[in-house]
């Protein structure tokens, strides 16, 4: 008996110890996503202009029937607003095939030319498959159209890690929040933004691809 409680102390032990590195690990983990951020972030928005050469749509994935779900649709809202405020005389909508085989530049454009965008004022990048990519392939465009400077809209929660991104490409841009689309609930929003923050402390410990 006394051998037996012998054994079941040492293994009552050994599980508190690996809960407590456990807890200890996950809670370092945690404080990273909510700190480096703040302390690493090379977000530089470096524009005060409120004329640009274009504006950019960053894509999210289109519904499996190919039409604008409620982000991408508020991404695009906000890029029309801007397009009729005189923000810029264009509109570079970014994005690939990631989800499905629908073209996120391509629902994004045709959506936007039914909300009233002349046709002739879209630009369309089809190629990037990450938020790196949209940034990298949009400059791309931008300089074979000798263009220097973007108002880059993407949804709020996403604004800081594209900032970031944007920021490694020599342009002059400003960052531009759409709206929450309302049928999300304050768990996903906030799930979301937990998310943001983890992708975007990887990228400033690790880099970027």
């Amino acid at each position: 008996m006394g051998i037996y409680n012998f054994k079941m102390t040492k293994i009552k032990r050994i599980l508190i110890r690996f809960l407590k590195y456990f807890f200890i690990i996950h809670l370092l983990g945690i404080l990273t996503i909510f700190i480096v951020p703040y302390f690493g972030n090379s977000c530089k928005s470096n524009s005060d202009l409120k004329k640009f050469d274009v504006i950019i749509v960053l894509g999210v994935p289109a519904t499996d029937d190919c039409n604008p779900g409620s982000i991408m649709k508020d991404r695009i809202a906000k890029g029309i607003e801007l397009f009729n405020l005189g923000y810029a005389d264009r509109i570079l909508f970014t994005g690939s095939s990631v989800k499905n085989n629908c073209n996120e530049a391509d629902v994004m454009a045709e959506y936007a030319i039914l909300n009233g965008i002349p046709e002739t004022s879209i630009l369309r990048e089809k190629r990037a498959e990450n938020t790196y990519q949209n940034a990298f392939y949009s400059v791309a465009k931008m300089k074979e159209l000798d263009l220097i400077s973007a108002a880059v809209v993407t949804s709020k929660p996403h604004v800081k890690r594209s900032c970031a991104v944007f920021s490694k490409f020599n342009i002059d841009f400003s960052m531009f929040g759409a709206n929450n689309p309302n049928n999300i609930s304050k768990m996903q929003l906030l799930l979301w933004k937990f998310i943001e923050r983890m992708i975007l402390s990887h990228h400033i410990i690790f880099g970027y691809q």
